[in-house]
């Protein structure tokens, strides 16, 4: 079942869910193109402005910004502080809009500093809950749940609580994705009963939907099914298609588990004409899919294929990884009844590639059993009850002869103990289960230790390999270089010699000089001395220099809390990082400026590297990477860091690690 995820959307949509309107428009309206030229005053113009970069800002963020940008100097010079604290958020929404979560950060820190200075709860809670959505575009969902609870107190204590049921939706979502429905449920909940306190008929049908899904993992189906039907008049009534498709949807996979395939169909046609409506690609994959699954069901083969392709193509343009995964799994289904068994086993191959972890096994028999198993439980308990209503009866009336006494109590004790069997068994295997689960966990632990370990081994072997021939070159090779010039400087005094033949002995003096400090040089870089004896700050320092001396671009080395050496091992692995990472750059990105950057902080290091370069398609890394990339990943896999690299064409490359030290 599909749940309601409101803070899933583009920054157009959470803007207007949680936090300010926004006009959808291609471009910018004449009719605020003229209000511009008449505007009276500062705060005027700014108002305006605000709201051509709302008009434009779902088809064009960096024309939305740039207008949001310049509504700030005559909102402040007219010291309209609404209007400031509406141009931040919406600063912010476009941030996440342009995927620079920082900056959105930012935009939204500035907007509640400034709804602080107006003194307004409501205003500060949408700052808070916009924060929210910023570390939930992050992944980051531990930081997103702390900003919407935090958002949820502040709104909880003031008279305006309009925001409330959209914030307890998304609270119910997350805690729905961490397997909580319990928790999930009770937000749920709280959406639902605030919504109808306040009237407001769109977070009501969007919190039925989520309390839906959260009696749905509670595998209570009757109950969720029964919440559906009463949000899908509400739906209709708002003429919202996005929560007629999600109710469609769920009604439909409803009925598909309950086997009723004419409903199913009737409610995923329904789904497929409301999508159209939106024009929505991803809905419309997800409808294809699943008239799909029901023509299967109906053995329909050619239909079914029909809408399983209309599902691949529309899923591959929006990019839809996981639903792909269902399509490829459906489609290897389809194919394979149909006795296109070379074709079934390609889909099959491509549902494992995407993902090897998800949907392990068939659910639908699983969720028979489940619902097998309650309604035997109720039956259980139906039987017990009316047996203890007959024997009240029998004992007013005392007409019952031992032998039914006899029957009535070995019934009983035998469903008792049928129902205490099937308890067993069914906590039996879930502690098999757990503990099967647990065994696999210490596997991979072990198994990360073990290269772990290997790692440590090779790149502690490579170290003392470099620093042997490092010294063999610098004291060996390099002795002897010296003293060949050495003597030969001698000899060009006790010897005559031609004019012509001196200048060729000067220039066989200079290439042997030249070799001498090439010699120095290579020893350097594999094991610097300023390294051993300084720490890794002089040592980088140096090398950025020696690259600056060389042209071919300019390195600019800045170091913060690095007063303190750290562990030396470490030292030397990032030291190898950053100049790979600066190799890379010479030979693969024609940057002409270098930024590296260490900041330390408490037991925290930070490194980071950019260039202004040519830059690259950082979706390509996983098909295609490097040995460079490679060496740098597992020595941060070392350091048990975190590599990051952001890069677009022609925008240059950052690269982010962070570690402890």
């Amino acid at each position: 079942m599909k749940i309601i995820l409101l803070f899933f959307f583009s920054a157009a949509i959470i803007v207007g869910m949680l936090f300010c309107n926004n006009v959808l428009a291609q471009t910018v309206p004449d009719s605020l193109l003229n209000k511009l030229k008449t505007a009276s005053n500062d705060s005027a113009k700014a108002i305006i402005l605000l709201q051509m970069g709302e008009s434009v800002e779902s088809t064009m963020p960096e024309k939305s910004m740039e207008l949001y940008k310049q509504a700030l100097l005559p909102g402040q010079q007219a010291k309209n502080n609404h209007c400031i604290f509406l141009t931040y958020i919406n600063i912010g929404n476009c941030y996440i809009e342009l995927n620079k979560m920082d900056s959105a950060i930012a935009g939204f820190k500035n907007a509640m500093a400034v709804a602080r200075l107006l003194q307004d709860s409501v205003r500060v809670g949408r700052a808070v809950a916009n924060m929210g959505n910023v570390y939930l575009h992050k992944n980051d969902r531990e930081k997103a749940m702390e900003y919407y609870l935090q958002a949820a107190k502040i709104w909880e204590n003031c008279d305006n609580k309009k925001y409330l049921p959209m914030l307890y939706s998304n609270i119910n979502a997350l805690l729905e994705e961490q397997n909580e429905p319990v928790k999930g449920l009770e937000y749920a909940n709280k959406a639902v009963a605030m919504a109808q306190k306040l009237g407001d008929t769109i977070s009501l049908v969007d919190g039925l939907i989520n309390l839906s899904v959260s009696y749905n993992h509670l595998e209570q189906y009757e109950k969720a099914f029964q919440v559906l039907e009463q949000a899908l008049p509400l739906a209709k009534q708002n003429k919202d298609l996005y929560q007629l498709v999600t109710i469609c949807n769920n009604m439909g996979d409803y009925y598909l588990e309950k086997k009723n395939l004419d409903m199913a169909l009737t409610k995923c046609l329904e789904m497929q004409r409301y999508a159209n409506q939106m024009g929505n690609q991803y809905f419309l994959s997800s409808a294809n899919l699943m008239l799909a699954k029901v023509y299967f069901e109906l053995k329909q083969h050619a239909k079914a294929l029909t809408h399983i392709a209309a599902a691949e193509n529309l899923a591959n343009e929006v990019g839809e990884r996981a639903e792909l995964n269902t399509i490829y799994k459906i489609r290897g289904l389809i194919d394979e009844a149909s006795g296109n068994y070379k074709s079934s086993a390609v889909y099959f191959s491509k549902a494992l590639t995407i993902s090897d972890s998800l949907f392990k096994g068939e659910t639908s028999q699983k969720v028979a059993e489940a619902e097998a198993k309650y309604q035997n439980e109720i039956k259980a308990k139906e039987i017990i009850q009316l047996e203890k209503d007959k024997q009240i009866q029998l004992l007013s009336i005392k007409q019952k002869s031992t032998f039914n006494y006899f029957l009535i109590g070995s019934l009983a004790a035998l469903i008792i103990v049928s129902f205490l069997g099937y308890r067993n068994l069914r906590n039996r295997h879930q502690l098999a289960k757990q503990q099967d689960e647990l065994q696999q966990q210490r596997i991979s632990e072990l198994e990360k230790d073990k290269q772990l370990v290997a790692v440590d081994s090779m790149l502690q072997g490579q170290e003392e390999e470099r620093s042997r021939l490092a010294k063999d070159l610098h004291d060996g090779l390099g002795g002897l270089l010296s003293g060949v010039k050495f003597s030969l400087s001698n000899m060009k005094d006790n010897l005559i010699i031609t004019p012509d033949n001196m200048a060729v002995f000067e220039r066989s003096l200079d290439m042997l000089d030249t070799s001498i400090k090439e010699l120095r040089r290579v020893a350097h870089n594999m094991m610097p001395e300023l390294l051993t004896k300084f720490g890794l700050s002089e040592a980088l320092k140096e090398y950025t220099n020696s690259i600056n001396a060389t042209g071919l671009f300019m390195v600019k080395y800045q170091s913060i809390g690095m007063d303190t050496r750290i562990e030396k091992t470490s030292e030397i692995i990032i030291y190898r990082i950053i100049q790979e990472l600066l190799n890379n750059i010479m030979k693969h990105a024609a940057a002409t400026e270098v930024l590296v950057q260490l900041v330390k902080e408490e037991n925290r290091l930070s490194i980071m590297v950019e260039d202004n370069g040519k830059g690259f398609d950082t979706s390509l890394l996983n098909d295609n990477k490097g040995a460079g990339l490679t060496n740098i990943q597992s020595r941060v896999n070392y350091l048990k860091g975190r590599l990051d690299i952001h890069s677009e064409a022609g925008k240059g490359t950052l690269v982010n690690i962070e570690f402890n030290t």
